[in-house]
């Protein structure tokens, strides 16, 4: 069904399913407190007499916004458009520039839409399509099409850049995304290797697993690493092999509770434990039968025992207890498990920016009218009890996104970053 077909009926109905989806499913039975039927209620109108597609979404996107939490959305099954995270692969922050609050490109990943356009960090956004953007608006991006972005680049005049953005994919348990260059892989200096990972897409994530593990083997030797997660918007296992590469033992890590399963963190040490990616896909098949059934049990309410993560126990490596972990507001989800697994354990040195404290494990559910909506249904705990929603972590050297640097073509966060690894 069209989007501009909806008819209030229509979009009752959606409003009314939606409504059940976040009481049945929300992994806090009590909404964190929240009275979700009076937001309802105060959002009802302005939702059911929005005059387009885009603002009937955004009003959803509003009531949503109630619940005070991470991993939640609304969107068609064949997405319009998407975020600049999701279809360009760039990150930004809100900055004055020359007394106007503007939109600032902070990163700006490999392979995605917006690098391949040549978009960098520090370029100021003025325009998608014409439309003007400023906080606290956030701009959005059509996706399959071709896509024309103004913004001020070093020179400080406005310049044209042309995206050509495809169809977003879809993973399970992820929102639709464009995907960049997942891992790059580069030497600094003879002895100090370079690793930034853009996200970890699938659940098991074997292929991006895969390629951290050649990535390092192509770096080989180097005795100290920094591992850049910042503008890593998360995604699913694959971090098992990011951080077995901190340490070669095999240390618990940390793991996803839902609703039905609250106060079993006293019998978290007889928790089933995922400790190995495999190599090769069909292996996948094996894991479902071993671990898929404890999650769709979870889902339904039934009181089974949570997976402990812990570390796969790899060869010992020469950078070990000599890493940085690079980190930044837009350091999301699965990458906040590493860096809190770091810091818990005491390898590596974290520097730039506190993480974005949105961590919660999500899933997504039908709708009618071809609409979904993603909800956070557990909660992550680290093997230390720490819960990572809302309680962003730390750097230890804090150095903060310097938009008038990016926009010289500087990294004061990663030139900072080599000096404290070098002292390792």
């Amino acid at each position: 069904m069209a989007e501009e077909q909806l008819n209030r009926d229509q979009r009752s109905e959606i409003l009314n399913m939606l409504s059940e989806r976040v009481i049945s499913k929300f992994y806090d039975p009590n909404l964190r407190g929240v009275d979700w039927k009076a937001a309802v209620d105060r959002h009802r109108e302005a939702i059911l007499s929005a005059e387009s597609a885009e603002s009937f979404e955004l009003a959803v996107g509003k009531l949503l916004a109630e619940l005070k939490t991470s991993h939640v959305g609304f969107y068609k099954q064949r997405p319009q458009r998407a975020t600049a995270r999701m279809a360009i692969s760039a990150t930004y922050s809100a900055e004055s520039i020359e007394g106007q609050d503007r939109w600032v490109f902070q990163i700006v990943h490999e392979g995605g839409p917006g690098a391949r356009a040549g978009l960098k960090a520090g370029d100021v956004l003025l325009s998608v399509d014409g439309r003007i953007y400023s906080p606290p608006e956030h701009p959005s991006f059509p996706l399959g099409k071709k896509t024309i972005v103004q913004v001020l680049t070093n020179e400080g005049r406005p310049v044209t850049r042309k995206l050509d953005i495809p169809i977003a994919s879809k993973k399970r348990f992820q929102l639709p995304y464009v995907q960049p260059t997942l891992v790059v892989p580069k030497r600094i200096r003879h002895d100090i290797g370079y690793l930034r990972i853009s996200m970890f897409p699938g659940v098991v994530g074997v292929d991006v697993a895969n390629e951290i593990t050649t990535a390092i083997r192509q770096l080989h030797p180097v005795n100290r690493l920094i591992i850049d997660l910042r503008g890593n918007s998360g995604g699913g296992l694959a971090v098992v092999r990011l951080m077995s590469l901190l340490t070669p033992e095999r240390l618990p890590i940390g793991y996803s509770e839902h609703r039905s399963q609250s106060g079993m963190s006293s019998d978290a040490q007889r928790f089933p434990v995922f400790d190995s990616i495999p190599q090769r896909k069909l292996v996948l098949k094996w894991l479902t039968v071993k671990f898929g059934w404890r999650i769709a049990a979870a889902k339904l309410g039934l009181r089974v025992k949570p997976i402990l993560l812990r570390t796969e126990g790899l060869e010992p490596k020469p950078f070990s207890k000599r890493v940085v972990l690079l980190v930044d507001r837009h350091t999301a989800s699965a990458s906040e498990i590493v860096a809190a697994f770091a810091r818990e354990n005491g390898l590596a040195v974290l520097v730039g920016e506190p993480t974005s404290g949105r961590l919660l494990s999500g899933d997504d559910f039908k709708l009618s009218g071809g609409y979904r909506v993603a909800l956070p249904v557990g909660v992550y705990r680290t093997a230390h009890g720490w819960v990572l929603e809302g309680s962003p972590v730390e750097p230890d050297v804090h150095v903060p996104f310097d938009s008038s640097a990016a926009r010289s073509g500087a990294d004061p966060q990663l030139e900072r970053a080599v000096e404290v690894v070098s002292t390792l």
